[in-house]
């Protein structure tokens, strides 16, 4: 700051600050330099805004672009960009990346006979049993419906990808509760793999 100060008199940028209370928020400060007759700095003249429901706001816009709102998981946009990111990292390391599609079997009846609210109860319950049997580096989104993909970016073997599908399987089909009613679902998964079934992320997903 002090220094773009004493180029050209001027700075402006985001920053943190900290309230009375001791809670940090976002700030955009703007500081001019006053000069005397002779071009020597004297003062310098700081506004500051409180930019945090501005901050808010464009988290919230950001959280309902690339997340599901039911639950919260990357949605299709989110995935095809992390999915995109993937790629191009395994070919610079030579590396396999899997995609599995995930379609819970079932389902509709639970929507038929208990309505869309207990059905939306399954689909979080399932979202959080996904999320529970990837790594971190994985990614678990939710296309939409009952269809989920699970992103593996660094698979060793195939067989890697085979034993997730088997995780998501078995964590699908423990009895799930919905409408005070314990329902049994079942998963069919697809598996597609980087560079084995095609070499861009569109290509993976329609595999």
């Amino acid at each position: 700051i002090w220094n773009t100060l004493s180029r050209i008199g001027h700075w402006q940028g985001e920053i943190w600050n900290r309230r009375k209370n001791g809670e940090p928020y976002s700030q955009w400060m703007s500081i001019s330099t006053v000069r005397d007759r002779d071009g020597h700095p004297t003062h310098y003249v700081a506004v500051l805004t409180d930019i945090t429901k501005l901050k808010q706001t464009e988290e919230r816009l950001h959280q309902l672009a690339h997340y599901d709102p039911l639950t919260s998981l990357p949605n299709r946009l989110l995935i095809a960009s992390r999915l995109e990111h993937a790629l191009a990292a395994a070919k610079r390391a030579g590396r396999r990346v899997a995609v599995l599609f995930i379609d819970l079997d079932n389902f509709k009846t639970i929507n038929d006979s208990l309505g869309h609210s207990a059905g939306d109860g399954v689909l979080v319950s399932i979202a959080a049993r996904l999320r529970d049997i990837v790594r971190e580096a994985d990614t678990v989104a939710r296309l939409g419906g009952d269809e989920f993909v699970i992103l593996l970016p660094e698979v060793a073997q195939s067989i890697d990808a085979t034993r997730v599908a088997g995780k998501v399987i078995e964590s699908v089909v423990a009895p799930v509760r919905a409408g005070g009613r314990d329902f049994a679902l079942g998963a069919s998964v697809g598996i597609a793999l980087f560079p084995r079934h095609a070499a861009d992320g569109e290509g993976l997903l329609q595999h």
